[in-house]
């Protein structure tokens, strides 16, 4: 322990003798160990948080797959799900749920929440019992008038009903209906995600359907069953269903995944871009400090020298250079910590949009032990080189000639420009990617040009069932509430729409196109389109064009022909070569709502902005007054500023309604900026750490090129005084650097056209080798190189040559 205390003295009286070299290493660990702290919180929080159930690895989500299309997973219909709820032995609590939007009413105001439409086996599945009262049972989730009961979240009971411990068995007006609250859930407990309202789910006519897959299902394996049996068995069960329903189920198949990995599926590859990213930062910046320390030792080589000469072993030597590496590496990292704990603040704080209940982003003792031992490896990674090369070889010849170090060795002038060359080649995999990360958000940002986003509010109009029950009452009133819009001053376009262009929300639909055989034509072999409805008026209001073909209007009644419109890109997949106007389709051949005849040809704008898939970029089109809708978004372009407009808007249907609300109100510049805020924070984090690394790179070129002059002031100085002009000595030492620049580029264009292929998924509108963005990185390091390589020698071509020449 006193030898310890000895080496740690020496290190804070060495590090204190040059303030400027300990403050630079410090602040290049911080920055490399305090986006690894942010990213590896982030990944842990999401990745690896534990979810609030009991045994959650063995909680199971069903979905069902195509085996032509095995890419594609989509929610179970009814059918199907009843069909494994009563076949499956290996299953227990299989459920389903769909989501729902509440309308609380208090009499005067009614306000819009978040809640689930869910079936009884809820409780068994996740292992969670209501806190109060009971859940749903199974009789109430049978076919009928059953959507009375209803079960809280715990921030409703505590929000909305204040904590009331005698809230069983009070009523609440929802969606126009009253409702008996029989339960309250546990606090912590949100199911999907931030549902706060349950009601449970019933079939009908309507969802009854094998070709309806609406259905978010889960399970609980059996005691003793393991993942394989179970999905073993889901496997027979869809054979014996597609073998039943050939219509619907071929090619169709089930499948078993740990609710984990579907919470997390979309997200986990760029979780693992960016621990990669960060990964990288750290080995720049240990490359970096490695180089320096490896200049500093060479300076110290006197003093090595002197130490041994008064009796201090080599192990000695190595053990008190590893003791600086580490004071440095762990001051560093929790400096880090710090700066980690501020960009997560930052981060949250920019998300437009409320995270998963069960996403946690706190600095646990957990993650401090894992900074704390990256410090530790990374100060013995980056001081392990240095301490070996600093005790090896002749350390006493320096006393001997009495020179302050002992020359710059070949071995230690390879290891420089090694690390150098790492250095740039990382740099210019991550630049690359981030790159590619901020060209992809852009190409999406840009796509709000397509549509008129000055001007235009948007929100969300839901008709309670039990009030609209009839699709002629709900006609009627989107019908009447666009011209009381419209009546509104400064309000110059209404119209409303299922899933609002450039969102989050999409609906996929399979249809049926006329003259293809229909037994050849199955539901699992159609091209699969986004699938929207819309009012009179909602082209005009966001500026979406109409190509050909005319709009659908207020004489596109239930009872007239039904017409569709569609995009460009739907009528080249569906009709290539042909015109589509007069092209007549269906959903299937037992849809109640027949063919549709195709009026109109729209320009391209994509319905769902969280992927890149091009087969989603079709769309289809059909009058809302043609098709079933309860809930629709309105887009309102008006002058009047948007707060004045949301207003006045709710103001006119309270007259009209008071079980109605005007929710979500936003602008469509907020509707399209909610869409793509992970890959704007994405494409900033990515940005950020490239530039660290470009940073530390460019520190470590101009610290091994200040240290590498400084080495040649007497070679410069012999060259000036025989005629050499300073042009031509700048120019040899700068091309010396940009070999190691070029070589380290080199590698890393390799490295990076192998590792973005793997961002290809996360990728919209670009390609991962495109080759402009590889060029511009390539130009961007060489001139970063240039510049950093260039000031340290123009210094020394200004000095004096005679003062050179004495220069030791």
């Amino acid at each position: 322990m006193d030898t310890l205390l000895q080496d740690l003295r020496f290190a804070l009286r060495s590090l204190r003798r040059t303030p400027g070299f300990a403050a630079t290493v410090i602040a290049v660990m911080a920055l490399g160990i305090g986006v690894n702290s942010l990213i590896y919180t982030t990944v842990r929080g999401i990745l690896f948080a534990d979810l609030p159930y009991p045994e959650p690895e063995r909680v199971v989500a069903i979905e069902e797959t195509n085996h032509k299309r095995p890419n594609d997973r989509t929610n179970m219909s009814m059918p199907d799900l009843k069909d494994v709820m009563d076949r499956a032995k290996t299953l227990r609590g299989t459920f389903g749920l769909t989501g729902w939007s509440p309308i609380v009413s208090t009499g005067t105001e009614s306000e819009k929440h978040t809640g689930a439409i869910v079936m009884a086996g809820l409780p068994e599945a996740l292992g969670i019992q209501p806190r109060m009262g009971r859940w749903f049972t199974a009789e109430e989730c049978t076919e009928g008038p059953c959507y009375v009961p209803l079960v809280l979240g715990d921030l409703a009971w505590k929000g909305q009903f204040a904590s009331d411990p005698h809230v069983i068995g009070r009523t609440v007006r929802i969606n126009g209906r009253v409702r008996t609250i029989v339960g309250v859930m546990p606090p912590g407990f949100r199911f999907p995600e931030d549902a706060d309202y349950y009601v449970p789910l019933a079939t009908n006519d309507t969802t009854d359907k094998r070709g309806a897959h609406y259905l978010d299902s889960f399970a609980r394996l059996a005691p003793g069953v393991t993942l394989q049996q179970a999905r073993s068995e889901i496997d027979a069960i869809a054979r014996d269903i597609e073998r039943q329903y050939p219509e619907t189920n071929r090619d169709a198949g089930f499948a078993l995944i740990e609710i984990k990995e579907s919470l997390t599926r979309d997200i986990r590859p760029m979780m693992i871009m960016l621990a990669l990213a960060v990964t990288f930062v750290l080995l720049i910046a240990c490359a970096n400090v490695a180089n320096l320390l490896l200049a500093r030792a060479t300076t110290r080589q006197r003093e090595m020298g002197v130490r041994v000469a008064l009796g201090a072993s080599r192990a000695r030597l190595i053990r008190q250079m590893l003791t600086e590496s580490l004071l440095l590496s762990c001051t560093g990292g929790a400096l880090g910590v710090l700066l980690g704990e501020w960009g997560m603040r930052l981060c949250l704080a920019s998300i437009p949009v409320p995270l998963p209940f069960w996403m946690k982003f706190d600095l646990d003792p957990g993650i401090v032990l894992t900074v704390a031992g990256l410090a530790i490896a990374s100060g013995i990674v980056f001081g392990l080189a240095p301490a070996l090369q600093s005790a090896s070889g002749d350390v006493l010849t320096p006393l001997r000639e009495g020179t302050p170090g002992g020359g710059d060795s070949r071995v230690r002038r390879r290891m420089r420009s090694s690390l150098v060359v790492a250095e740039i080649a990382l740099a210019v995999v991550l630049l690359i990617g981030s790159g590619l990360m901020v060209q992809s958000f852009l190409r999406k940002q840009q796509l709000q040009s397509a549509l008129r986003t000055d001007g235009v509010l948007t929100g969300t109009v839901t008709l309670p069932g039990a009030l609209y029950a009839k699709d002629e009452q709900r006609d009627v009133f989107q019908s009447e509430f666009r011209r009381a819009l419209l009546a509104l001053p400064g309000v110059h376009a209404a119209g409303a729409v299922l899933n609002m262009h450039l969102g989050t929300s999409h609906w996929g639909m399979s249809i049926q196109r006329e003259g293809v055989d229909p037994d050849v034509d199955t539901h699992n072999s159609r091209p699969i389109l986004s699938f929207n409805s819309i009012t009179p008026g909602y082209l005009e209001s966001v500026g979406l064009t109409l190509l050909r073909g005319r709009d659908v209007t207020e004489a596109d009644t239930r009872t007239a022909p039904h017409v569709a419109l569609v995009n460009e890109a739907a009528a080249k997949q569906l009709w290539p070569g042909q015109d589509p106007i007069g092209k007549r389709w269906r959903f299937d051949r037992n849809s109640p709502f027949g063919w549709y005849t195709v009026v109109g040809v729209t320009a391209n704008v994509r319905q769902y902005l969280r992927t890149s898939r091009s087969d989603w970029l079709s769309e289809i089109l059909v009058p809302a007054s043609q098709f079933s809708i309860s809930s629709l978004r309105w887009a309102i372009r008006s002058d009047l500023p948007a707060a004045a407009m949301t207003e006045a808007v709710r103001r006119m249907l309270r007259a009209r309604d008071a079980n109605l609300a005007f929710a979500d109100a936003m602008t469509m510049r907020e509707h399209v900026q909610q869409a793509v805020w992970e890959p704007r924070i994405y494409a900033q984090l990515m940005g950020v750490f490239s530039m660290v690394a470009l940073i530390i790179a460019a520190l470590g070129i101009y610290g091994v090129m200040a240290y590498t002059v400084e080495q040649r002031t007497r070679e410069i100085g012999i060259r000036m005084a025989l005629g050499a002009a300073r042009a031509d000595v700048q120019r040899l030492v700068v091309g010396q650097d940009l070999r190691l620049t070029l070589i380290g580029a080199g590698i890393g264009l390799g490295l990076a056209f192998a590792l973005t292929r793997l961002m290809q998924s996360q990728l919209f509108g670009i390609r991962a080798d495109d080759p402009p963005t590889f060029a511009v990185v390539t130009l961007i390091l060489a001139l970063s190189s240039a510049a950093a390589a260039w000031l340290p020698t123009a210094r020394a071509v200004r000095v004096d040559p005679v003062v050179a020449l004495r220069h030791e």
